[in-house]
């Protein structure tokens, strides 16, 4: 969190009563529309973005890079900011993300307009141009993002954080719900317009985060607590455990949306279907998993069941196998409804269980990011690449793969983790980090 927040008093931002400053905390409605509007823009732009390459003659592999370069941007810039700028003032750094953000994306704009006016040249120069703005506007997100996140959960334990988490989950992942369709048939009038309502949806995430509060209240985690809610103790070995496990469910999620995003939307079209439709084929997968995220963070029953991971990517693999042989339009909604519900459990499980008992929760919103980009940068590239020399279906078993390969180490990771409890061997909390114990 911001350095400034450190000198705040017990009572919120008044000083006054605990009810009061708690109430006035609890009010981050901002942030959570910035986080909406955000997700509008990047789910509208990126949901377009297979058929805006094609249309300026970007080839399958301009499909595949152009994710790719998106994500492994952000994620080395996460390296970056997970280590050395944690001490910056939030709002300040996401408002300048933003400004970088929407230069990106009009310069993405400008080349689409170029092309258009230059249809004969087929310039592969201007390909790469859009892409590598991609790549920055990639980057920037690491200024964004975790920060957003860590200024939303700062100083929140327990129920009380999943519930902020998912407030938080909630609003992006509407935002994402509505940007795919909205991409997909925005292209259908002008393949510029996509990133013309992306721009603007930046321009309003800037404003809405301008009323946001630049602080956080110093609560502890029974003032954050209701009096009737009895929060489950702290292991630190079942903490760990749940850390990697999650942290492999979540890989496997984003390297099999990665594939479908990038890939799935051409054979989509070959399969006689339209853009718009493949817009609606997002947007139910981005409905399911908002739902996903929103009874998550209202329900604290599934915390601490690691087995519930593992039923996930058993999920994911039946979501794969749908997109492989599937044909019907209905069997392909169904499999983007498994996969909407499998990736938005992961997201919340590995963001919940990184951010509890962590105190540098920017550091921690990092790795989640960081393994977010790392999974959709290999299965983007991976599947450009598999796409363009093994054939049209290689992507999705290579998706495959990775999920099996990810359950193996989640059952070696567990039957590991409980054999050394077992012993009484002292275990620490995954990634350095010191887990409070619980009263």
């Amino acid at each position: 969190m911001s350095e400034e927040s450190k000198g705040l008093p017990a009572g919120g931002y008044d000083g006054g009563s605990p009810t009061r400053g708690f109430s006035r905390a609890e009010s981050a409605w901002p942030q959570y529309g910035a986080a909406f509007m955000m997700a509008v823009c990047l789910s509208m732009a990126w949901a377009a973005m297979p058929f805006i390459l094609t249309s300026i003659g970007g080839t399958n592999a301009h499909v595949g890079y152009a994710p790719a370069i998106n994500n492994l941007a952000y994620m080395i810039a996460l390296l970056v900011t997970g280590s050395w700028l944690t001490h910056l003032r939030v709002k300040r750094t996401t408002l300048c993300a933003g400004v970088v953000a929407l230069c990106a994306t009009v310069t993405m704009s400008l080349v689409v307009v170029w092309a258009q006016r230059h249809p004969g040249l087929n310039n592969p120069a201007w390909i790469w141009i859009l892409i590598a703005a991609g790549g920055v506007g990639g980057a920037t997100m690491a200024l964004y993002w975790p920060f957003l996140m860590s200024w939303v959960s700062s100083d929140y334990e327990g129920v009380r954080l999943n519930q902020r988490l998912g407030w938080y989950n909630g609003a992006w992942s509407s935002g994402g719900t509505l940007g795919p369709v909205i991409g997909g048939w925005l292209f259908e009038v002008n393949p510029i317009l996509p990133l013309i309502g992306a721009a603007a949806a930046v321009v309003l995430a800037q404003v809405l985060l301008s009323f946001g509060r630049d602080g956080s209240t110093r609560k502890t985690s029974a003032a954050a607590l209701p009096a009737n809610v009895n929060e489950a103790p702290c292991d630190r070995r079942l903490l760990a455990d749940c850390r990697w496990i999650s942290r492999i469910a979540l890989f496997s999620a984003c390297a099999s949306y990665a594939v479908i995003r990038s890939q799935f939307a051409l054979v989509f079209r070959d399969h006689g279907y339209t853009e718009s439709q493949f817009g609606l084929y997002l947007t139910i997968y981005a409905l399911c998993n908002f739902l996903a995220l929103v009874i998550a963070g209202g329900w604290a029953r599934w915390h601490y069941k690691p087995s519930l991971l593992v039923i996930g990517q058993v999920v994911l693999l039946a979501t794969l196998l749908m997109t492989i042989y599937g044909r019907a339009l209905s069997i392909l909604f169904v499999s983007s409804i498994l996969l909407g519900v499998a990736y938005g459990f992961a997201y919340c499980s590995h963001l919940y269980y990184g951010a509890s008992g962590s105190r540098k929760r920017s550091g921690r919103m990092a790795i989640h990011e960081t393994v977010i980009s790392l999974g959709l940068t290999i299965g983007s590239a991976a599947g450009g690449y598999l796409c363009d020399h093994a054939g049209l279906y290689a992507p999705y078993w290579f998706a495959i793969g990775v999920i099996a390969a990810g359950m193996v180490g989640q059952v070696v990771i567990h039957l590991g983790v409980r054999s050394r409890a077992a012993i009484g061997s002292p275990v620490a909390a995954s990634d350095g980090i010191g887990i409070a114990k619980s009263p």
